[in-house]
């Protein structure tokens, strides 16, 4: 907070005199505070010659610390060098392609709610599909993650069988989980993903490419909390697999009087 809302009016929260009185006590070597207003790392810590502040979010390190006591932490690289998940990214067909057909094209704003909206923006003719199907190879359980965009970076959404003939953009991540022994599937990966925890470590590591934020390769680095406790995983997995068959069956209804209506009047 600085004093003033986006109109400058002035309101009751101001957080600089705080930042100001930690810096002047860092300079004086007696500043001992770890959070959001002001934090200290060691130079060897900066990567890439990254200054963002955010990049380096204590929080997200004091969480860390809290979460490993009943979760083992890995990071998405290790986790796919394990052969447990699998990472790709979408293509771009070009705006003339848009309108051209009835197969769905899945973009970023088609995402939302951890399901793939039924009424795609756009959609592209059957030979585009044809072409790029077999090198996208969607299948059920996937999970599509907006890799690109501003506020919808990290927004997750899992492949049901109602969704198997589309392609998606070249700005979404699909990820897929593939059997392994920490007991993670497809439902209650997508419940870590949306966990506040990694979802947090995600605005930290967008930055900002051109006009536009990026995930990018960034991705591997974020670290996945997986229960060290069984049963938590297959709760997780229960609970998230029931709201997406949920799902599933009101979107396939819909998708019915959809297409029953647009009969009665052709």
């Amino acid at each position: 907070w600085c004093g003033h809302d986006s109109r400058g009016n002035g309101i009751p929260k101001n957080d600089l005199p705080q930042i100001l009185e930690n810096y002047l006590a860092f300079k004086r070597g007696i500043y001992r505070g770890q959070d959001y207003l002001g934090y200290v790392i060691k130079e060897d810590q900066i990567e890439d010659l990254i200054l963002a502040p955010r990049y380096y979010n204590v929080e997200i390190e004091n969480s860390k610390s809290r979460l490993q006591k009943r979760h083992a932490l890995f990071t998405i690289r290790e986790l796919v060098d394990k052969g447990i998940i699998e990472i790709s990214t979408g293509d771009e067909v070009g705006k003339l392609a848009y309108g051209s057909g009835e197969v769905p094209y899945i973009r970023t704003s088609d995402i939302a709610n951890w399901e793939i909206k039924l009424d795609a923006k756009h959609r592209v003719d059957r030979a585009i599909y044809e072409k790029i199907k077999d090198k996208q190879d969607i299948q059920e359980g996937d999970i599509l993650m907006v890799k690109d965009g501003t506020y919808l970076i990290g927004t997750v959404a899992i492949v049901t069988r109602l969704d198997l003939e589309s392609i998606y953009q070249s700005h979404i991540y699909k990820i897929r989980v593939r059997e392994n022994d920490l007991g993670l599937t497809p439902y209650n990966f997508l419940g870590l993903l949306s966990s506040s925890f990694v979802q947090k470590q995600i605005r930290s590591k967008q930055l900002t490419q051109d006009i536009i934020d990026s995930l990018g390769k960034r991705i591997y680095d974020l670290h996945i909390p997986i229960a060290k406790n069984g049963e938590m995983l297959s709760e997780i997995h229960n609970k998230i697999l029931k709201v997406v068959d949920l799902k599933t069956r009101a979107k396939k209804g819909t998708l019915e009087v959809f297409n029953h209506t647009n009969s009665a009047f052709s």
